[in-house]
Formats: structure tokens, sequence, C-alpha cells
């Protein structure tokens, strides 16, 4: 039986349905700022857990302070540019980054044989490709779908101005 989780990744999985759903919170109140104690209130999760989120979320330019409010965080883009294109890449820019071996003393004899690093160049080209697939795939989900039943009207000018989202 094959799970159903993003890449087969349980801990991947859950960080990205995680992140979906604090950001989608932002989403659903934008262009009103939240309180890691409001986000806490309404998902029943650790502030702790929540304020780490955040902040993943702010290194990724999706979120930033809210000046009238401190303590409180607002959308950093209008809430139908948000992805899950966004999200997977705040996911990823979180991971650990792998430690590379250091090579033993004698490289010259342990230097991996041509078909080994053709091997290893067609996997890299198969995860880029992967990886650009998915993003496109990502990018068509727009994260304003999950503001369904919010009664709040937004303003139309999100495009410009205090909601541009950072480059």
């Amino acid at each position: 039986m094959t799970e159903d989780f993003i890449l087969g990744d349980s801990a991947l999985h859950q960080r990205l349905c995680a992140i979906t759903e604090i950001l989608g919170k932002f989403v659903a109140s934008a262009p009103r700022p939240l309180s890691v104690r409001q986000l806490a209130d309404d998902t029943g999760r650790a502030e702790a857990d929540l304020d780490m989120l955040c902040v993943s979320l702010d290194r990724a330019h999706l979120l930033r302070p809210n000046a009238q409010s401190p303590g409180c965080r607002e959308l950093a883009c209008a809430p139908d540019q948000v992805t899950l294109e966004d999200v997977f890449r705040c996911v990823m820019a979180e991971q650990p980054a792998r430690v590379k071996p250091s090579e033993p003393a004698n490289t010259a004899a342990r230097r991996p044989q041509r078909t080994q690093r053709d091997a290893d160049l067609l996997v890299m080209q198969a995860a880029m490709a992967i990886n650009h697939s998915m993003f496109q795939h990502l990018r068509q989900f727009s994260l304003d779908r999950l503001k369904v039943g919010t009664a709040a009207s937004f303003p139309q000018h999100f495009g410009s101005g205090r909601y541009a989202r950072a480059s």
C-alpha cells in the first residue's frame, strides 16, 4: 500500500499541511493581521510551534510584522497570490542542510568511477525535472480557496502598496 504523502515523506507532508493551515488562516483574515495567540486559539496548536512556523513564513517573505499591531503578522502579498508552491518552497527552505561527507585522504583512489558520476548526474537531472514539474502543479493551487465562508470583504488594491510581495 502506498502512503499519500508528498514525495513519500510523512514529516515533509505534515510540515506542508501545518504551514498550509497557518498561511490559510492569514489568507482568510486578510487584510487583518493575526497574532500567534489568535492562531493558537483557532488551531489548537502550541504557541511556540506556531511562532516557529510564522518565523519560517517571515523568512519566505509570505508574512511580515504588522506596523500598527505589535506582535501581529500579516500577509506580505495579496491573498490570491499565495499558492501551494510558496508553501512547499518555505518547507524545503527549512529542511536541514545535507552534510557532505569529507573526502578520504587518498582521494584519487576513492573518486567515483565514470559510471557512478554519470548516474549521479542523471539522478540530479531527474530531480530537477521533478521539482520543476511539482512547482508548476503546486502553483495552480491558490490558498485563497481556503477563505470560503469568510464574510470579510477584501479591498481590490492588493496588487500594489502594502500587499505587494517583497522580492
